[in-house]
């Protein structure tokens, strides 16, 4: 059986026995947002469908340094939809002047999840590295430990007194449209989010040679590394863990 297959009989198991968070709605996220960063001629939209997830796909996968299969993408897009951000341009001559947001083809996104932690300085979902390379960076919680969302995307009253860890796991932006400040819009829209639902922190894990990543994250988001990992992708490379402490 390949990993692939694995890979899948344990996302579809996890989605089975994990209820699907609601989509937020724009009331939700997007109208307490108007006081982000804008970008002229760029709108962020939520992922809405799969007809976006090629999309995502097409975006990430570009400068991956080891693939994703598509099982990943979906166990983040399913479980954390609104987690997901899309960077859209107003003026896409494609879609046609009156388009709706979401037909329009994307220029950057953000994708995300949220863990519970045991309060210790990384949590029980941090230390479960699966064998999977597909699934390292995607570890669910345990039955005891899920985090139930209301309509608004806050926790429910029964998971107060949970701990939470935001995680961003891609962020991506075409190379035609880099240094525009897309990328830090999208990057301040995850984390209020995150910060919304009840996060405390929020971590990531970028390569050591990512300086564009290191810079984006340290100096304009006030990311601090935490840990060097050695040899932590497929094809050798170090990362950098880093971690945004939250008020």
């Amino acid at each position: 059986c390949c990993l692939a297959t694995l890979f899948k009989t344990t996302i579809e198991n996890r989605l089975h026995h994990h209820p699907i968070p609601l989509i937020m709605t724009k009331t939700a996220f997007e109208d307490k947002e108007i006081n982000l960063p804008e970008i002229d001629g760029i709108e962020f939209v939520n992922y809405h469908n799969e007809e976006q997830l090629n999309d995502v796909m097409r975006l990430v996968g570009q400068d991956l340094s080891e693939p994703y299969s598509i099982f990943t993408y979906r166990y983040f897009l399913h479980r954390w939809p609104q987690l997901c951000i899309l960077a859209v341009p107003t003026d896409d001559k494609n879609a046609g002047e009156n388009s709706e947001p979401q037909k329009r083809r994307p220029i950057g996104c953000v994708v995300c999840k949220i863990d519970p932690s045991d309060g210790s300085e990384y949590g029980a979902v941090e230390d479960a590295v699966p064998s999977d390379p597909n699934e390292r960076n995607v570890q669910s919680s345990s039955d005891d430990g899920d985090i139930n969302l209301q309509n608004d995307g806050n926790m429910s009253s029964d998971d107060n007194s949970k701990v939470c860890v935001g995680y961003i796991g891609m962020l991506a932006v075409e190379k035609t449209h880099r240094r525009s400040g897309i990328g830090t819009a999208l990057a301040q829209r995850a984390i209020y989010r995150m910060q919304q639902m009840g996060c405390q922190s929020i971590r990531l894990e970028t390569e050591v040679t990512n300086k564009g990543a290191i810079s984006l994250y340290e100096d304009r988001l006030g990311f601090l590394r935490e840990e060097l990992l050695v040899k932590y992708y497929l094809n050798w490379g170090d990362a950098y863990r880093l971690r945004l402490w939250l008020d």
